[in-house]
């Protein structure tokens, strides 16, 4: 059954973007309810790596951020965003993701767009690149109405399709990460939020985080 967002069968994609990593603006959107346990546990291998890959290559000037996301109460009690907005150093990052962990939850879809619009208000640095990656295992609110506990969308009112386009406004580049069956479901969404900003589609865990 339909759900409160809608996603356009056609997205017109602007230019492919070719990036330059000598100033890199790299924020990581993460889903951390409870079903999220064994690839959070994987995602924070390859961020590291990937970090200390463009870092030994001297290549970049690169700032970090981190955006966790669980959900709303009384879906979840926890909280619905922590963020760790840019820094410079990678030893703060990787103590933060150290810290994250995967619990709660409530229903099926999640705070997604009140991770993506935290990602949007971070310091991003107007001569960077600016890439924002999203790993999800569920979708957000207002897609379909069975099992969602906010069936009118998100209840501080952020509509993904809306904050992804003011990413793409801004030079924002996403790249949906999508892991487990359930968010595959979804392919569409994840799909058309990257395409808007310039990239060509969605991964799985396995392909890409």
């Amino acid at each position: 059954m339909a759900g409160a967002i809608e996603v356009p069968d056609f997205v017109p994609q602007p230019l492919l973007k070719h990036h330059d990593v000598r100033i890199l603006d790299l924020a990581f959107v993460m889903d951390c309810t409870g079903s999220m346990g064994s690839w959070i546990a994987e995602a924070k291998k390859n961020i590291q790596s990937i970090v200390e890959e463009i870092v030994a290559k001297e290549m970049s000037d690169i700032h970090l951020g981190l955006v966790e996301y669980r959900d709303h109460p009384p879906q979840d009690s926890t909280f619905v965003t922590r963020v760790l907005d840019f820094t410079p150093s990678l030893t703060t990052m990787q103590k933060r993701m150290n810290q994250m962990n995967a619990s709660g939850g409530g229903d099926g879809p999640e705070a997604v767009a009140d991770g993506l619009y935290k990602a949007l208000k971070m310091k991003w640095r107007p001569q960077a690149t600016k890439v924002c990656v999203l790993i999800a295992d569920a979708p957000p609110h207002g897609l379909d109405k069975s099992g969602d506990g906010f069936p009118k969308g998100c209840p501080a009112g952020h509509d993904p399709m809306k904050i992804v386009r003011e990413m793409a406004e801004k030079n924002i580049t996403l790249y949906s990460v999508v892991c487990g069956s359930y968010a595959e479901s979804f392919k569409d969404f994840f799909m058309a939020i990257a395409h808007l900003t310039g990239e060509i589609g969605r991964a799985s865990c396995r392909e890409r985080v």
